[in-house]
């Protein structure tokens, strides 16, 4: 999930095919989380950090440590 430090964000097709499962059931509950505090945008093909989301990375981040 290191990828969230990138402007666009990860790519759920790379990290699939990297790690063999879907981010977005690996991390639902977290995902859910970040994404209702407005942290983070999941579209059909990435998901990144919203401008809310850039300033508070650390929180971000601190989710899946």
């Amino acid at each position: 999930m290191l990828g969230l430090r990138k402007i666009t964000g990860v790519d759920i097709r790379d990290f699939e095919k990297t790690f063999k499962v879907n981010p977005i059931m690996q991390y639902c509950r977290r995902l859910e989380k970040l994404n209702h505090e407005g942290l983070i945008e999941i579209d059909a093909n990435n998901i990144k950090l919203t401008s809310k989301g850039i300033d508070l990375a650390n929180l971000v981040w601190e989710e899946f440590v």
